[in-house]
């Protein structure tokens, strides 16, 4: 990292942990104020150059009225990418996608998965498969806008954690990208061999690492694209869903229910790409 990026990761650093502190406190005087991020936004700037990732941030919650330590986070990641559109994908919205565009094997091992962060993990891969762009967690925040860090011949950016594994907190791809078929496929393997009781190694990061890692794939340190958790905690994340966090929810119901029967399923070929 450049002295200049050094400053602004910091700067960013103290801002956001300074809004989350602010509204912490907010929350426990105003606990029922809310604030309603929208399904869809439209660019507000521009694009000077063609990309092949589409300029699309995607991301899913659980509702799309959240507290003010997230919808600080959006507004940031809003104000660094205003070239791109938005969209946020609340759960019902995210199983009408994925039934709409994969029926099939994929649909059927989704509907198997009762834990949302689970259904997040493998929805924001569908999603990316189908129409590409870029995937953000709904807690993390951008260091600088994607047009710095994206380039326009890219057909894909990972990048590390601290630990050096490959996270899928954020993820921008082209449409049908060839390692995210890879691990939709992985997944749906885990997910039909009740491989494991765990979320992260099921649905998560461990997937997408094992992948990006067997082909080789470069990535970007997450200090150059994107941080989890600076505008936001826990508690707010998930003050009106107190056993959503997937640590918990698993240890409070089964990650995986019984086989989904076939007459449940959508008709239809299914397809790893959602083509």
């Amino acid at each position: 990292m450049s002295l200049m990026d050094k400053i602004r990761y910091r700067l960013i650093k103290i801002f956001a942990n300074a809004s989350k502190v602010f509204y912490s406190i907010h929350l426990k005087i105003f606990s029922s104020a809310r604030k309603e991020i929208p399904a869809y936004a439209p660019a507000t700037k521009p694009a000077l150059t063609e990309r092949r990732i589409p300029r699309i941030i995607w991301q899913t919650n659980y509702t799309r009225k959240v507290t003010y330590q997230v919808y600080a986070c959006f507004s940031f990641n809003r104000r660094l990418s205003e070239t791109h559109e938005y969209h946020l994908y609340d759960d019902a919205a995210c199983d009408q996608f994925v039934k709409e565009h994969y029926p099939g094997e994929i649909w059927r091992a989704y509907q198997r998965l009762q834990i949302g962060a689970a259904r997040a993990d493998l929805w924001r891969v569908l999603v990316l498969l189908k129409f590409g762009g870029v995937y953000l967690d709904i807690d993390g925040n951008f260091v600088e806008p994607p047009d710095a860090f994206i380039d326009k011949d890219a057909e894909a950016v990972f990048i590390t954690s601290k630990s050096g594994e490959v996270t899928n907190y954020f993820i921008a791809c082209a449409p049908g990208n060839p390692v995210l078929q890879e691990v939709c496929a992985r997944i749906v393997k885990n997910i039909n061999e009740n491989s494991t009781t765990c979320v992260y190694n099921l649905t998560g990061p461990v997937v997408l690492d094992a992948v990006v890692k067997e082909r080789g794939v470069p990535c970007l340190d997450y200090k150059q694209a994107c941080i989890q958790g600076q505008f936001t905690n826990k508690f707010g994340q998930y003050a009106d869903k107190p056993h959503g966090v997937w640590t918990v929810a698993q240890k409070v119901i089964p990650v995986l229910a019984d086989e989904v029967p076939e007459a449940d399923s959508v008709d239809g070929p299914q397809s790893s790409t959602g083509a």
